[in-house]
């Protein structure tokens, strides 16, 4: 048996490998986990406390510390006692806002521009760093960092500190005097904390610049405006000296580019035979144009055209032109200001009522024009659906399921079967004997044979020959599906039981009897027919008191109204049946009081019959 490495002492030459190993592979050590890159291989990590407890463990050879030098517990613990400031100021930065003036000589309308920055202070190593924040149409290049970040030096050649920096003061920064004026809420913090006087905040002067794009903004914004041929007259003058053209929209496009207003609305057809039509109204805030779509209802008779008014710009007061390039006069279009819910837009001479909006829009209302849009109720007649019946089988050859195939599609398509079922039960009818109980004297003494067909569910009735009877035996009911008029469904195997009265070809039945295969099949199925099983009849009879049943033989009737007197139940004619075939006595129509009491408390399984005569 080859030795372990464990047992050989780990000196040079005495380094022995595993001779059982198998697998000679080398494992993969960089590996790529959910939180990114990781060594397979790394040791795991372990705990500060039980770091803690193998520090406080170990103790010097002697058995005590060395006097003088620090204890084992103290040293390379996570934080030292005095934090040092890249430690306890991590990522801790105030931030101060500044300006400076720069002297402009080439104009004549300013002489000095104010320039805004930015003023970081890095607590962690004492660094500043002044940005100047981007402004449109400024003409300064470049904007961005101004002084990188790093010591900056006082004219005494100290570096600044934050005790230098205070709101309403001006600092030199390499020639150019900086006023600080604002800070954010984590400075004021920070000085609040460490007691220091931060200053008094002042407001940013504005320069010449500052006032003339306040008033182009002031201008965007339609409170001071100018004529449209001044307009199109600067514009003209500009494209001529070789500027380029400018996209008014554009703007409009990119904040408002898949944002669309939905609003439901209905049209009252004031002509003689016009009724009320629903439409859907989109409105698209990239470009204002204006969509309506129909909302035909089921059924309407109209001619399935889905779009009403294609997307498109739509004026409030619409003229039609006679002839091509006409001039007509400027209208202006439709807005979200007058589309509101509870109102009428006009839609080239038609009165549009809108009735509601979907959430998005009421959202949008309530942000941008401070308006709160609530539903109108629409008073609506009560429809009523009409259920279809299914048309009559009249064909006179084939089955319902086949004329109905001509209904259900336009290409009739033979009905689907059940070929289990059919393969299953291919022989077996089951046969029972009937009576006609529709009162005339005449058929009380007709009987009848009921087959029902398991393999399809079909039924066929024949009527068996009495003599002087007066008549014709044979066929009474062809073989086909039947209904059961009282509930207007299909016949089911259920339904057919010794006692059951059912309705065939408008002639009313009670079921007498049946053969021998068929209380045997009822027998083997109780899910189908409890009133054939001697299980059910047993938890039904558990309480009889047999003490009350006179004789050895008692009558089916008899035991029938003892069973009501003492349990307030009545047997079934199917029941009494099961009774006879489980306990019959000497008579056919007798029941063995012994032989119940036996059955009843130990109830055979079903088709396990055992004749009481042949004990």
């Amino acid at each position: 048996m080859p030795a372990l490495a464990a047992n050989v002492p780990f000196l040079p030459g005495h380094v022995m490998n595993d001779l059982t190993a198998q697998n000679h592979r080398r494992p993969q050590t960089l590996v790529y986990k959910l939180e990114g890159q990781s060594d397979a291989l790394k040791s795991k990590k372990v705990s500060q406390d039980a770091a803690m407890r193998i520090l406080e463990s170990a103790q010097t050879p002697r058995g005590s510390e060395t006097p003088g030098r620090t204890p084992r517990s103290a040293r390379n613990t996570y934080r030292p006692a005095i934090e040092p400031a890249w430690l306890k100021h991590d990522r801790q930065v105030l931030r101060f806002y500044a300006y400076f003036q720069e002297p402009v000589a080439e104009r004549p309308d300013e002489n000095a521009r104010v320039r805004n920055v930015v003023l970081n202070y890095y607590l962690e190593d004492g660094t500043m760093q002044l940005t100047e924040p981007k402004v449109e149409n400024s003409g300064i290049w470049p904007q961005g960092p101004l002084v990188r970040r790093h010591r900056i030096p006082k004219p005494d050649g100290q570096n600044f500190e934050p005790k230098d920096l205070k709101l309403g003061s001006s600092i030199p920064v390499y020639g150019r005097t900086f006023r600080i004026i604002q800070c954010d809420e984590f400075t004021r913090w920070f000085y609040g904390e460490s007691d220091m006087d931060i200053g008094t905040p002042e407001e940013a002067p504005m320069d010449r610049f500052f006032e003339t794009q306040v008033w182009k903004h002031e201008n965007a914004q339609h409170k001071v405006g100018f004529p449209a041929d001044v307009m199109y007259s600067k514009e003209y003058t500009e494209l001529k000296l070789g500027g380029s053209r400018k996209n008014a929209r554009l703007r409009q496009f990119m904040e408002n580019d898949r944002k669309v207003l939905r609003f439901y609305a209905y049209w009252d057809d004031p002509t003689r035979y016009g009724t009320r039509q629903y439409f859907t109204v989109h409105y698209y805030l990239a470009d204002g144009t204006v969509e309506i779509l129909n909302m035909y209802d089921r059924n309407s008779g109209r001619d399935p055209y889905p779009v009403f008014y294609a997307r498109a710009p739509l004026n409030k007061q619409n003229v039609l032109t006679h002839t091509p390039a006409m001039l007509v006069a400027k209208d202006e279009p439709v807005t979200p200001q007058d589309i509101l819910v509870g109102q009428t837009f006009p839609v080239y001479g038609r009165e549009f009522f809108v009735y509601d909006a979907d959430s998005c829009t009421k959202k949008f209302y309530l942000e941008f024009l401070g308006l709160d849009l609530d539903a109108v109720a629409i008073p609506e007649d009560k429809k009523t659906h009409v259920t279809l019946r299914q048309p009559p089988h009249t064909a006179g050859f084939g089955s319902e399921e086949d004329s109905l195939a001509s209904c259900l599609s336009l290409v009739a398509k033979p009905p689907r079967k059940d070929l289990t079922k059919l393969m299953t039960n291919s022989q077996r009818v089951l046969r029972y004997e009937c009576r006609p109980i529709n009162g005339l004297p005449e058929d009380e003494h007709r009987r009848f044979i009921l087959g029902y067909f398991l393999a399809d569910d079909t039924i066929a009735v024949w009527e068996l020959r009495q003599r002087n009877s007066g008549q014709v035996e044979g066929k009474f009911s062809e073989r086909s599906v039947k209904y059961n008029i009282s509930t207007g469904k299909q016949f089911e195997s259920q339904e057919f039981f010794v006692g059951a009265k059912v309705a065939i070809s408008a002639m009313p039945f009670k079921i007498v009897r049946a053969d021998e295969f068929t209380l045997k099949y009822m027998e083997k199925h109780p899910e189908i027919w409890p009133m054939h099983s001697i299980q059910q009849l047993s938890r039904k009879l558990q309480a009889l008191d047999y003490s009350g049943l006179t004789g050895t033989d008692i009558d089916c009737e008899v035991l029938r109204a003892n069973v009501k007197a003492q349990l307030q139940v009545e047997l079934t004619d199917a029941e009494l049946v099961t009774l006879l075939r489980y306990c019959c006595g000497d008579v056919a129509t007798s029941v063995s009081t012994p032989r119940l009491q036996e059955v009843l408390a130990d109830p055979p399984e079903p088709g396990h019959l055992v004749d009481a005569k042949d004990e």
